[in-house]
């Protein structure tokens, strides 16, 4: 097996200069110039055994330390897999959205040492829900 592009497989290249003293070759079906190096990444294989191991209930931190890798990367491994194949659950009864601003509990935190209390209550609508705070 041959040296194959990395855009679309085809084993039809040309040599085409070097770069940083590497062979360079052009695809002739792509037009993608590419070099010969190794492929970047872990192998499919040690991703699978993270998202098995970590399925079985070994926690991130066990399974990085058992796979040599970091934490971060194991998180990066399971998020494909859970997107996938981990539905979210439908709320059950009635969802109840609230939102809450962040200027507003300011405002009346900072009201008193600023002398804030001309300005009168801090009603005003919030999140378009047609609610006021006082």
């Amino acid at each position: 097996m041959g040296l194959r592009c990395k855009r679309c497989g085809s084993e039809e290249h040309v040599k085409n200069g070097l770069m940083r003293n590497k062979q360079r070759y052009r695809c002739k079906d792509c037009g993608l110039n590419f070099t010969d190096t190794p492929p970047r990444g872990k192998p499919l294989a040690l991703k699978a055994a993270a998202v098995l191991l970590y399925v079985s209930g070994l926690s991130m931190n066990r399974t990085a330390k058992l796979l040599g890798v970091s934490t971060p990367t194991i998180q990066a491994w399971l998020e494909p897999f859970a997107a996938a194949y981990a539905q979210k659950p439908e709320p059950e009864g009635r969802a109840v959205v609230i939102e809450l601003d962040e200027m507003w509990h300011y405002l009346k935190k900072v009201r008193d040492p600023m002398g804030l209390d001309s300005l009168g209550s801090c009603s005003r609508a919030v999140g378009g829900l047609g609610m006021r705070r006082s």
